[in-house]
């Protein structure tokens, strides 16, 4: 198989850019090599548009609608298929700041189901309605700090400040109770929890965002059956190729690592509850190759400057905007069997709720599940009483 692979909406670790809210990715997989067996159609198309290759950004609608034909040609000889992953930046912004407090092994006032099962997902929800941008600013400078011990007092204005709003907010008083106890270890012991990051790329949008596109490379191959990658070209982009490098590299060592290990800790891990709503294959990478990144010119190659237009258009059609019955035609022939997923509260959402599908409904609970799941938030809340917090605090 053949992997093209560009992304859109690059601010680096700028989030707050409101040009361009949301960084996606385009994964174009075919099973034969579109740079080998398509140079005459493309020759076609550089006479048409007068450059030696294809930027759908200086082309916009007028110049791809012209050369749509040849595209459209391409598309069926090819047979691509296209996956789009992306990442609403302010949301991610979010993630990262319930990451850093509310890590149950690192926050003792945080419970485990909280943070390790997709009941993180409601709980992101519930914080979304206590932030604006200056206080995700602030988060994410803290979360992307190199040396956070210089900026602990800055922490626990911070944490202070979503205490304060959770308090004033009409949130339900099991969801303030829950993110208070967090705010209140924090601001207690804000360098136990986990701001700051040595490496600003790797916790970028794009690094992460790429997590998306090796799992997407994993389930195309593992979905056509003895196949393998013949190669993986990455769209040349100085500041995070690294990082997608990194990325790729580290996720495939994960997956050998769950392979190899024996079968009760990998029964331990796929039983997790954070991944109830997945498969197996899925969490493990199976179909994951072994073979490295190519970092290529866009000149170079004819798939990285489809997988350029492809981005394109579908960032336009997931925006909203209407464009012209050549491009949606275009689009319906590459988007029939593509994977759209990503980072956003909405997204978020849905998780929750294929998670709650799987739970019991609350009028089947018997009175002993009721009351072990009493007990279990009681001595909870002991357990925080322990911890003196409030005290601390005054």
């Amino acid at each position: 198989m053949f992997f093209h692979i560009d992304e859109s909406g690059n601010t680096g670790n700028n989030l707050f850019d409101s040009a361009q809210p949301r960084l996606s990715y385009g994964v174009l997989s075919s099973l034969r090599n579109v740079d080998a067996l398509c140079t005459n159609i493309h020759k076609k198309i550089q006479h048409e548009i007068g450059d030696d290759q294809i930027h759908a950004n200086q082309l916009g609608i007028g110049g791809l609608v012209k050369i749509a034909p040849h595209l459209i040609d391409i598309q069926k000889k090819m047979k691509f298929d296209f996956d789009y992953y992306f990442i609403e930046k302010p949301d991610y912004a979010l993630v990262l700041f319930f990451d850093a407090v509310f890590d149950a092994g690192l926050n003792e006032a945080v419970k485990w189901d909280i943070y390790w099962t997709p009941m993180r997902y409601l709980i992101i929800h519930k914080l979304s309605a206590l932030f604006d941008e200056h206080l995700l600013r602030e988060s994410w400078r803290l979360c992307t700090e190199r040396k956070i011990q210089r900026y602990e007092g800055d922490i626990v204005q911070l944490l202070s400040e979503v205490k304060y709003r959770a308090i004033a907010s009409g949130l339900d008083p099991r969801s303030v109770e829950v993110i208070v106890d967090a705010l209140d270890y924090g601001i207690t012991k804000p360098l136990e929890l986990d701001f700051g990051y040595p490496d600003q790329k790797m916790v970028s949008p794009n690094a992460v965002g790429f997590q998306f596109v090796v799992s997407c490379i994993a389930r195309r191959v593992r979905n056509k059956k003895r196949k393998k990658a013949s190669s993986i070209l990455v769209d040349r982009q100085h500041q995070f190729n690294n990082a997608q490098i990194g990325t790729h590299y580290n996720l495939s060592k994960i997956a050998e690592g769950i392979k190899k290990s024996p079968q009760n800790e990998k029964n331990y891990y796929l039983k997790h509850p954070l991944f109830a709503t997945f498969e197996e294959a899925e969490i493990v990478h199976e179909g994951l190759p072994d073979r490295e990144l190519t970092i290529a010119k866009s000149s170079d190659s004819i798939g990285l400057q489809i997988v350029d237009v492809y981005l394109w258009v579908t960032n336009k059609i997931i925006s909203g905007y209407d464009i012209p019955d050549e491009l949606k035609y275009l689009w319906s022939l590459f988007a029939r069997r593509s994977s759209i997923d990503g980072i956003s509260l909405d997204g978020m959402g849905r998780r929750f709720s294929e998670f709650e599908k799987l739970l019991p409904k609350f009028e089947d609970l018997t009175e002993e599940q009721m009351q072990m799941a009493k007990d279990m938030v009681e001595q909870h809340r002991a357990k925080v009483q322990t911890l003196n917090l409030k005290e601390t605090e005054q």
